[in-house]
Protein backbone atom coordinates (compact mmCIF):
# COMPACT_ATOMS: atom_id res chain seq x y z
CA UNK A 1 0.00 0.00 0.00
CA UNK A 2 1.56 3.08 -1.16
CA UNK A 3 1.25 6.02 1.79
CA UNK A 4 0.15 9.63 -0.13
CA UNK A 5 2.13 11.84 2.45
CA UNK A 6 3.83 15.24 1.78
CA UNK A 7 7.57 14.72 2.05
CA UNK A 8 9.82 17.29 0.55
CA UNK A 9 12.90 16.09 -1.17
CA UNK A 10 16.33 17.91 -2.46
CA UNK A 11 17.48 16.30 -5.82
CA UNK A 12 20.71 16.58 -6.93
CA UNK A 13 21.34 16.39 -10.44
CA UNK A 14 23.64 17.37 -13.47
CA UNK A 15 22.89 20.10 -15.62
CA UNK A 16 21.90 17.56 -18.84
CA UNK A 17 18.61 16.42 -16.18
CA UNK A 18 17.63 19.95 -15.61
CA UNK A 19 14.60 20.07 -18.65
CA UNK A 20 12.97 16.89 -16.42
CA UNK A 21 13.25 18.74 -13.12
CA UNK A 22 11.78 21.88 -14.41
CA UNK A 23 9.15 19.81 -15.80
CA UNK A 24 8.73 18.32 -11.85
CA UNK A 25 8.74 21.42 -10.31
CA UNK A 26 5.97 22.82 -12.64
CA UNK A 27 3.68 19.45 -12.25
CA UNK A 28 3.77 18.25 -8.82
CA UNK A 29 2.71 21.31 -7.12
CA UNK A 30 -0.78 21.04 -9.83
CA UNK A 31 -1.58 17.55 -8.10
CA UNK A 32 -0.81 18.57 -4.83
CA UNK A 33 2.72 17.65 -4.23
CA UNK A 34 5.36 19.58 -2.98
CA UNK A 35 7.47 21.49 -5.58
CA UNK A 36 10.99 19.64 -5.48
CA UNK A 37 14.15 21.49 -4.89
CA UNK A 38 16.94 20.88 -6.74
CA UNK A 39 21.15 21.73 -6.80
CA UNK A 40 22.82 21.11 -10.34
CA UNK A 41 25.93 19.31 -10.05
CA UNK A 42 29.11 19.58 -12.84
CA UNK A 43 30.29 16.55 -14.52
CA UNK A 44 34.42 15.05 -13.96
CA UNK A 45 35.43 15.91 -17.47
CA UNK A 46 36.90 13.34 -19.33
CA UNK A 47 40.42 13.00 -19.93
CA UNK A 48 40.18 15.03 -23.27
CA UNK A 49 38.75 18.02 -21.44
CA UNK A 50 36.17 18.30 -24.07
CA UNK A 51 33.16 19.43 -22.58
CA UNK A 52 30.47 16.82 -21.55
CA UNK A 53 31.11 13.81 -19.36
CA UNK A 54 32.80 10.71 -19.21
CA UNK A 55 31.67 7.80 -21.66
CA UNK A 56 32.59 4.42 -20.22
CA UNK A 57 32.48 3.22 -24.00
CA UNK A 58 35.98 5.46 -24.92
CA UNK A 59 38.60 3.83 -22.41
CA UNK A 60 41.02 7.00 -23.21
CA UNK A 61 38.08 9.38 -21.24
CA UNK A 62 38.24 7.36 -18.52
CA UNK A 63 39.86 6.14 -15.34
CA UNK A 64 38.46 2.72 -14.27
CA UNK A 65 37.96 1.65 -10.72
CA UNK A 66 40.03 -1.69 -12.89
CA UNK A 67 42.82 0.46 -13.88
CA UNK A 68 46.30 -0.41 -13.29
CA UNK A 69 48.87 2.13 -11.57
CA UNK A 70 50.14 1.64 -15.29
CA UNK A 71 47.39 2.48 -17.03
CA UNK A 72 46.46 5.34 -14.87
CA UNK A 73 49.73 6.48 -15.71
CA UNK A 74 49.63 6.46 -18.98
CA UNK A 75 46.21 7.75 -19.11
CA UNK A 76 46.75 11.17 -17.55
CA UNK A 77 50.18 11.34 -19.25
CA UNK A 78 49.02 10.92 -22.86
CA UNK A 79 45.13 11.46 -22.82
CA UNK A 80 44.36 14.31 -19.61
CA UNK A 81 44.30 17.72 -21.19
CA UNK A 82 46.57 20.23 -19.59
CA UNK A 83 46.07 24.19 -19.01
CA UNK A 84 49.71 24.29 -19.56
CA UNK A 85 51.61 26.61 -22.03
CA UNK A 86 53.05 25.03 -24.83
CA UNK A 87 56.73 24.96 -23.99
CA UNK A 88 58.26 25.05 -20.14
CA UNK A 89 59.92 28.26 -20.52
CA UNK A 90 56.42 30.34 -21.55
CA UNK A 91 55.02 28.07 -18.85
CA UNK A 92 56.94 29.42 -16.25
CA UNK A 93 56.87 32.98 -17.46
CA UNK A 94 52.61 33.22 -17.73
CA UNK A 95 51.41 30.26 -15.74
CA UNK A 96 48.60 27.70 -16.86
CA UNK A 97 45.24 27.63 -16.11
CA UNK A 98 44.02 24.95 -13.02
CA UNK A 99 40.42 25.48 -14.33
CA UNK A 100 40.42 24.10 -17.85
CA UNK A 101 43.49 21.19 -16.48
CA UNK A 102 41.62 17.70 -15.96
CA UNK A 103 44.23 16.99 -13.68
CA UNK A 104 43.77 19.38 -11.59
CA UNK A 105 40.01 19.06 -11.78
CA UNK A 106 40.63 15.42 -10.86
CA UNK A 107 42.42 16.46 -7.69
CA UNK A 108 39.55 19.50 -6.90
CA UNK A 109 36.50 16.71 -7.21
CA UNK A 110 38.17 13.98 -5.54
CA UNK A 111 41.27 13.55 -4.97
CA UNK A 112 42.73 15.91 -2.42
CA UNK A 113 40.39 16.90 0.65
CA UNK A 114 43.01 19.26 1.84
CA UNK A 115 41.86 22.65 1.12
CA UNK A 116 44.79 24.54 1.71
CA UNK A 117 47.08 21.99 -0.26
CA UNK A 118 44.76 22.75 -3.10
CA UNK A 119 44.85 26.09 -3.39
CA UNK A 120 48.75 25.67 -3.23
CA UNK A 121 48.69 23.40 -6.11
CA UNK A 122 45.82 25.92 -7.62
CA UNK A 123 48.31 29.49 -7.39
CA UNK A 124 51.80 27.58 -8.25
CA UNK A 125 50.13 26.31 -11.01
CA UNK A 126 48.47 29.88 -12.19
CA UNK A 127 51.78 31.46 -11.67
CA UNK A 128 54.08 28.55 -13.31
CA UNK A 129 55.93 27.25 -10.58
CA UNK A 130 54.33 23.95 -10.92
CA UNK A 131 54.84 22.45 -14.03
CA UNK A 132 51.55 20.20 -15.94
CA UNK A 133 53.97 17.68 -15.90
CA UNK A 134 54.34 18.13 -11.90
CA UNK A 135 50.62 18.28 -11.58
CA UNK A 136 50.08 15.32 -13.68
CA UNK A 137 52.44 13.38 -11.41
CA UNK A 138 50.36 14.35 -8.16
CA UNK A 139 47.50 12.92 -9.84
CA UNK A 140 48.90 10.14 -10.96
CA UNK A 141 49.93 9.06 -7.35
CA UNK A 142 47.10 10.08 -5.68
CA UNK A 143 44.76 8.29 -7.94
CA UNK A 144 46.94 5.21 -7.74
CA UNK A 145 47.05 5.51 -3.65
CA UNK A 146 42.90 5.74 -4.03
CA UNK A 147 42.57 2.40 -6.19
CA UNK A 148 45.22 0.54 -4.76
CA UNK A 149 43.04 0.84 -1.60
CA UNK A 150 39.55 0.49 -3.75
CA UNK A 151 40.85 -2.55 -5.05
CA UNK A 152 42.12 -4.51 -1.54
CA UNK A 153 38.66 -3.92 -0.65
CA UNK A 154 37.07 -5.11 -3.68
CA UNK A 155 39.24 -8.16 -3.73
CA UNK A 156 38.37 -8.40 0.12
CA UNK A 157 34.53 -7.66 -0.39
CA UNK A 158 34.38 -10.72 -2.95
CA UNK A 159 35.25 -13.26 -0.56
CA UNK A 160 32.31 -11.66 1.51
CA UNK A 161 29.66 -12.19 -1.26
CA UNK A 162 27.69 -15.24 -0.11
CA UNK A 163 26.90 -14.15 3.06
CA UNK A 164 25.17 -11.24 1.17
CA UNK A 165 22.80 -13.16 -1.21
CA UNK A 166 18.80 -14.25 0.01
CA UNK A 167 18.66 -18.04 -0.45
CA UNK A 168 15.16 -18.43 0.01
Amino acid sequence: MLHKRKIPCLIPHAIDQDPHFRLTRDILPKIGHYKPASIQCSFLPPLSGLSGKMSSSKEETAIYTTDTSKEVKKKIKKYAFSGGKDTIEEHKKHGGNPDIDVSFQYLRYLFEQDDEKLKKIYEDYKSGKLLSSELKKITIEKINAFLKEHQRKREEARNKIEEFIFKG
